[in-house]
C-alpha cells in the first residue's frame, strides 16, 4: 500500500504518512484508531514500542500451545 494510498484511507495527507512512518510524528488516538481499522490490528500495535510479529505467527503459536497441553494431558491420564 502507497502513502498516498493509505492516507486516503485514514483522511490525512500523505506527508502525515511520511511524518508517521519516520517517528516524526505521533498519531492522536482517534487518528491510531483509524490505522489500526486500515491495517486490522488491535490499537496497541500502533502505540508499542516493540514490534508486533504478525498474527498467523500468534495465532500458530497458540494452536500449538494448545495441542501440547491436550497432548500432555492426554498421556498423564
Amino acid at each position: 500500500m502507497s502513502r498516498s494510498q493509505l492516507a486516503a484511507l485514514i483522511e490525512v495527507n500523505p506527508q502525515t504518512v511520511g511524518a508517521l512512518e519516520r517517528g516524526d510524528h505521533y498519531p492522536s488516538l482517534d487518528l491510531a484508531l483509524r490505522i489500526s481499522a486500515v491495517f486490522e490490528l488491535p490499537v496497541e500495535a500502533i502505540f508499542s514500542r516493540t514490534e508486533f510479529g504478525p498474527l498467523s505467527t500468534e495465532l500458530y503459536r497458540d494452536k500449538r500451545r494448545a495441542a501440547d497441553d491436550e497432548e500432555g494431558e492426554s498421556s498423564h491420564g
